[in-house]
């Protein structure tokens, strides 16, 4: 929800879907580089050493965060008035005596009755738990299917974080691409995500019988582009339905949304894989 807000306050329409691109490839190229590097570390430290480890990153991040975006875009010390004005181009209209943006944020409530607000809610609940299928179960099956170890895991294990790299940004460019041609918002998302999704479905599909390790990560990686592709464009649909002060709501409902069809689904695949057949896991997600 933060990010969503962030992306809405700091960029127009025409370049969200890139923006939002660019940040969820940070999640794909955090996995390109964590999972040899945890692999190495494994080598030499316990598992809690390593979560230590990653978690103070994560501390260490917030520090520039909280240095650069010290301030909305409209209040921000650091931006000259031309870049201010592009960056509120394709936003809600602002009132240069107040410096406030003037919009209707909407209740709870109302926010629930518009069928718009279902459409991005079902959308994320759907796609959404597809990525964590393989976030969490990637290294497991790898070690149930391949027999592998840390170290070939290590070694397979990121490369399909790089379709899902390149996935972020290839839907932020298609979108933005589209929007400069002049299509409306509308058409631009609905062509971006169906395209992800259709990536997605047959490489599911053949999931249930990839062959060897190689082909099965390339699989995965053409999966996670496509997931990648349509999600960037999903997560930006609350900033083209909303203000900016009602975007982190609908956000967070449905992220809500997608993180319990993610517990769902993770929680369903001990149970469907219990004779080593990822196949009933594979078909679940294509069908979502």
């Amino acid at each position: 929800p933060g990010a969503a807000k962030a992306n809405a306050e700091w960029f127009p329409s025409k370049e969200r879907a890139l923006a939002q691109g660019i940040f969820n490839s940070g999640a794909a190229i955090g996995g390109i580089i964590s999972v040899p590097l945890i692999a190495y570390l494994a080598l030499f430290f316990s598992w809690k050493v390593i979560f230590v480890l990653i978690g103070l990153i994560g501390l260490i991040w917030l520090v520039p965060w909280l240095v650069l975006v010290k301030a909305p875009p409209i209040k921000h010390p650091w931006i000259t008035d031309e870049e201010r004005e592009y960056i509120l181009s394709g936003q809600k209209s602002v009132s240069n005596e107040s410096c406030e943006v003037d919009e209707y944020v909407p209740s709870y409530g109302e926010m629930l009755s518009r069928k718009e607000s279902w459409g991005v809610i079902i959308a994320t609940a759907a796609i959404d738990p597809i990525w964590w299928l393989f976030v969490f179960w990637i290294p497991i099956y790898l070690n149930e299917v391949y027999a592998m170890d840390v170290k070939s895991i290590g070694i397979y294990g990121w490369v399909p974080y790089v379709g899902a790299m390149f996935g972020a940004w290839f839907g932020g460019l298609l979108a933005q691409n589209r929007l400069k041609a002049g299509w409306n918002t509308d058409k631009t998302r609905k062509l971006t995500i169906t395209l992800g999704c259709l990536i997605m479905l047959p490489a599911l599909l053949a999931m249930a019988n990839p062959g060897g390790p190689t082909t099965a990560v390339l699989i995965m990686a053409v999966i996670l582009f496509g997931f990648q592709t349509a999600i960037g464009n999903v997560q930006t649909l609350p900033s083209d339905l909303l203000g900016k002060k009602a975007v982190g709501t609908l956000s967070g409902f449905s992220g809500m949304a997608a993180k319990l069809g993610a517990v769902g689904l993770t929680s369903l695949v001990p149970f469907l894989t219990a004779d080593g057949n990822y196949t009933p896991a594979f078909v679940i997600g294509a069908s979502l």
